[in-house]
Formats: structure tokens, C-alpha cells, sequence
């Protein structure tokens, strides 16, 4: 009975002692509390995470010396060269985890080169991947992404530049590099025209580059819209994309650019900006990370088109400026019986009035960001734009009956005369002016600055969209960039001198035969300060259906700003 007994003792102390065990567990992952790192070397400009693993409580940051490293949330940025300590404390133990941060200055791997023409050479930038390389005489020689190709006997000074910071490294070319007169073919996809085929623009373009480039063949195919943007993407994830190839700017380009399928054009484009050839802005929508990846075409932007003589039977002689002065004119219109504006229940048509209304008010920037994804929808002022397209219709500015209408039957009411303003795309131009009676009386504007603190006139929706660019793994990257540039300025002067978009590049040729209103809306392209490309082009394709569906709940009154911001902010993130 005493050895049953003493065996059940014996077992309940061996059960006690398993359940101590675990009871202490806990402090023995507490005594395991430690920073991801003691030491670190970092440039400045750098940032790097740091973590108190193991901490059971709020961790408190501190640095030695904020003029060396700053810390914020364990995030360390690299201020100036120097050495300080990062300091993490665990406020449920009071016990302190120190790093030792030692911050160097940025340095370009070599101060001096000596290249054969033809040669290429890697220069790197310690402490900063991100830089803007520029090569003072791109004749003799040029560098992409920091990576520098010597062509004619000469000197050269290569900078990486990160914000007001620059590092150099001298380059002597000591001999010319080799004309090559060997045939080179280049593939090229675009979009087909009306007939199937490659559009007229892009004949004439390669027609015209025989001259400067006698031994480049284009082998060039077209397909229609959908079929593109399917066989694009094969091509991209199967490596397979041709030499030169028509893209969308935005998050299409971007996505290639992210898989590392597409060349930087950064070299031929910065000779193209120094000249004037090609405004900075027009840039904006192919650029990622700092670095140019496309080849802006013609574009379209969102205009105001006013009929004049229905402005001036409200007491206008000229499209209002503010946007106080715009809802004055709109009760005067009303009062003579004349509905302000005309807009089509498609999604995208709605998009045309509201969009403007949202830049104006949050600025171009703020709006742009929130297309990339890069910031919510919950933004109080976009809620502020919805509604004030609401009053709009509810004030009777906009006819709802007109809502149950198309695109095409409201452009034509507008040239009717049942409208006195038509916001929509530049590409009515064209239209319009085939009615020379009906032209003359129209004046293009943009809509006015609704919140000053944050937008200004020259901030238009729209912008290149249209792209050209070059494929990664061409065989002849460096030809097919600078070709492909040259293709892209002269498809762009083509396709703007038949009336098929506005000119993305600076008009140095014969325009005349071009028709006044388009002219008009190039005119407030050259001095416009931003672009925000069109909701649906800027935003990836699982983000543009709920934003469209909720473009027509605001249409149909069944959804208000406070409830479209909640909505956009719940499905797109």
C-alpha cells in the first residue's frame, strides 16, 4: 500500500515539476529579449530596421546623437558621417538594448577611368542605390544606372546625383569605339489601326529613320486593343517581349518595370529634355524610382469646352476663372432656361467631371497618389468633390434625364446647342471642328481652382498615356533606345498633324493644317505644371471596377462623398 502510495507521490511531483517547467517558460523567453543587430555601418541617407526581438511590451527608442542617426519605430536614418548608439528600451522590464551605429560618408567606387571606345564599365555608389547618373558629354560617353559605355576619344565627367549631393568620376576615353555598319532587325508591337494594320504615323515614322539609321530593319506588327494587353503580358512573363513595344503608362509600364523587363531610357530621354525637345512633366507618368522607362506619344487631357454664345445670353463674354464665378454663371444659365452641362451616364463620362473637381481641390499630387495606391481614398476632400458634383445635378447645372444618354448623343447635343459647357476629353477636337459654324463659337478652358492651398491652374487630368519603350533583353539595347526615342517623337508629330492627339513633344514643324480648338488645348498643354492620368488608365485593373461602380452610385443619388470615400477606402487599398 506504502509502495502504491509512494509511487503516486513520486508521480505527482514529477507532474509538478513538468507544470513548473512550463510555467516559467514565459521568463525564459524574457531573458531572451535582444536587437537584431549591436553594430551596424550604414551611408548617409540610408535606413535601415532595427528590432527588439523577444520584447513583451512597448519599446522605447533613443539615439546618442540625432545629428549622426536618427531612430523613429526602430527605423534608423543615416544622417551624418560619425558614430552614435540607438538606444531600445523595454518599458515592461526597464531593462536598455544598445546598437552602435557607425554612419559613413556616400562614395562613388572609382574616381577616375580610363576606356577604349566601346568599353563599358560598373560604377557604383556605396551607401545609395538610388541615384541619378549624369554624363556631361553623352558623345563620348554614357551611362545608364551607373553603368558607363566609353564612344569617342575624349573626356567625360559621370556624376551619380542623390538630392543636392553629387559624386564624380573623370572618364578619358583614349581611343574611338568601332562603327558598326552590321544589319540590325528590331521587332516592334503596337496598337492596330481602324484597318487592322500598323497605324500610317508609325509607317512614316520608320520611313523617315532609314536616313539616320541605314542598317536598322523594323519587322513592326499590330494588334487590336484587348488582344494586346493579353499578348504583352505573355510575352513579359515568358521573357519573350520584343526589341520596341507599344505600352500604357502608369501601373501597366510600372508593373514590367518592377519585373526588371524593361531598359532605362535615362541616357537618350536627358539629351531630349536638355535640348527642350521634351518637357520634364511629360515624363511624370513612365517615370519610376527616379528613372525614365517610356517614350511619351500624343496624349488626351480632360477640357472645359464653352459655348460662347450661350455664355454671353447669361452676361459672359468670357469662360469664368474662379470657381465662385463659374456657380454664378451656371444660376444665371438656369434662370434663361439654358442647362449649364451636359454629361453621359457612362462610368468613364462621370469620371470627366468629377475628377477635375477632385484635382482642384486636392491638388494633383495628393490625387495622383491615391491612383498609384499610395494613399487612401479616405480623404475628406474627395468626399467635398462628390457632393459638390451631387449639388450640381440637384441644382439642375447637369440634366439628369441625360444620364440614360451616350457619350456620342451628348457631344452632339452640346454642338445642338443644348448645353452652354461639355467637359470631356480633347479628342472631341476633331469633331467639333468639322462644323466650322459650331467651332467658331466654342472657347477650350480648364476648370477653375476650387481650393487654392492645394491646386493651381496647370494641373490637368490626363497626360501621355501612350508609350513607347524598349525591351530589356534586346540583343541592342543601346541602338534600340536611341531608336525608339526618335520613333516616338516623330509617331507623335504624325499622329498630332492628322488629328489624333496632342503633342507630348515640342511642335518645331509646319502645324497649320491642325484645326483651332486643338491648338487651343495644346496651348494649355504647353503651360500646364501637372498631369494626372484618367482614374482608370492610373489604376491597376482589380482597383478600376469598384471604382466605376461607385461613380455610378454618385450619378444614380444613391451614394453621397462621406459614403464613396468609405467604400473606395474599404476595396481599395
Amino acid at each position: 500500500m506504502r509502495k502504491k502510495l509512494s509511487m503516486l507521490l513520486g508521480a505527482l511531483l514529477v507532474c509538478a515539476l513538468v507544470i513548473g517547467l512550463v510555467n516559467v517558460s514565459p521568463i525564459s523567453a524574457a531573458s531572451k529579449v535582444k536587437l537584431n543587430a549591436k553594430k551596424k555601418t550604414i551611408y548617409i541617407g540610408e535606413k535601415f530596421q532595427l528590432e527588439l526581438e523577444g520584447a513583451q511590451g512597448e519599446v522605447k527608442w533613443s539615439t546618442s546623437k540625432k545629428k549622426v542617426a536618427t531612430v523613429e519605430n526602430g527605423v534608423v536614418t543615416a544622417v551624418k558621417n560619425g558614430k552614435a548608439t540607438i538606444t531600445a528600451k523595454d518599458l515592461s522590464t526597464n531593462k536598455s538594448y544598445k546598437c552602435k551605429i557607425t554612419v559613413k560618408k556616400n562614395a562613388i567606387s572609382n574616381k577616375a577611368l580610363s576606356l577604349k571606345g566601346g568599353e563599358s564599365y560598373g560604377l557604383t555608389l556605396k551607401g545609395n542605390t538610388i541615384a541619378e547618373w549624369i554624363s556631361s558629354d553623352e558623345s563620348i560617353a554614357t551611362v545608364n544606372n551607373g553603368t558607363v559605355t566609353a564612344l569617342k576619344k575624349g573626356k567625360a565627367t559621370i556624376t551619380a546625383k542623390v538630392g543636392s549631393k553629387k559624386y564624380t568620376c573623370k572618364v578619358t576615353v583614349t581611343e574611338d569605339a568601332a562603327v558598326s555598319d552590321e544589319p540590325i532587325e528590331f521587332t516592334l508591337w503596337t496598337l492596330s489601326g481602324d484597318d487592322g494594320s500598323v497605324p500610317d504615323s508609325y509607317m512614316q515614322a520608320i520611313e523617315e529613320l532609314k536616313a539616320s539609321y541605314p542598317n536598322v530593319t523594323v519587322n513592326a506588327e499590330a494588334f487590336s486593343n484587348e488582344d494586346y494587353k493579353v499578348k504583352i503580358k505573355v510575352a513579359a512573363a515568358a521573357n519573350e517581349l520584343p526589341d520596341i513595344f507599344y505600352t500604357w503608362s502608369g501601373s501597366f509600364l510600372g508593373d514590367l518595370v518592377n519585373a526588371n523587363e524593361v531598359y532605362c531610357l535615362d541616357d537618350v530621354m536627358n539629351k531630349y529634355i536638355k535640348s527642350g525637345d521634351i518637357p520634364k512633366v511629360m515624363l511624370d507618368n513612365t517615370t519610376y524610382n527616379k528613372k525614365r522607362y517610356g517614350i511619351p506619344l500624343t496624349m488626351n487631357v480632360v477640357v472645359l469646352y464653352a459655348n460662347m454664345d450661350l455664355l454671353k445670353e447669361a452676361g459672359y463674354t468670357e469662360v469664368p476663372k474662379t470657381i465662385n464665378d463659374l456657380i454664378a454663371c451656371c444660376d444665371k444659365l438656369v434662370e434663361k432656361g439654358i442647362t449649364p452641362f451636359g454629361c453621359a451616364g457612362e462610368p468613364w463620362c462621370i469620371s470627366e467631371y468629377l475628377e477635375p473637381i477632385v484635382e482642384k481641390t486636392i491638388g494633383a499630387e495628393a490625387l495622383s497618389n491615391i491612383f498609384a495606391g499610395k494613399a487612401s481614398f479616405n480623404n475628406e476632400g474627395i468626399a467635398e468633390s462628390v457632393d459638390m458634383l451631387r449639388t450640381m445635378i440637384i441644382k439642375g447645372y447637369i440634366k439628369a434625364s441625360d444620364m440614360g444618354l451616350y457619350s456620342g448623343e451628348v457631344a452632339e447635343n452640346f454642338m445642338a446647342g443644348d448645353y452652354a459647357f461639355y467637359m470631356n476629353g480633347s479628342w472631341n477636337c476633331g469633331m467639333f471642328s468639322m462644323d466650322p459654324e459650331f467651332s467658331s463659337k466654342v472657347v477650350v478652358a480648364e476648370f477653375p481652382v476650387i481650393n487654392s492651398q492645394n491646386s493651381k491652374i496647370g494641373e490637368l487630368i490626363g497626360g501621355p498615356s501612350s508609350t513607347l519603350a524598349v525591351s530589356g533583353s534586346s540583343k541592342n539595347t543601346t541602338v534600340a533606345a536611341e531608336y525608339a526615342v526618335a520613333l516616338g517623337k516623330l509617331v507623335c508629330k504624325y499622329d498630332y498633324l492628322s488629328g489624333n492627339g496632342l503633342p507630348s513633344w515640342k511642335i518645331n514643324y509646319d502645324d497649320s493644317e491642325v484645326d483651332a480648338l486643338t491648338k487651343q488645348v495644346a496651348k494649355l498643354c504647353a503651360n500646364a505644371k501637372a498631369y494626372v492620368l484618367f482614374g482608370d488608365t492610373a489604376m491597376t485593373g482589380e482597383n478600376v471596377e469598384p471604382y466605376l461602380r461607385c461613380l455610378e452610385k454618385l450619378m444614380s443619388g444613391s451614394m453621397d462623398g462621406e459614403a464613396f470615400i468609405i467604400e473606395l477606402s474599404k476595396t481599395i487599398r
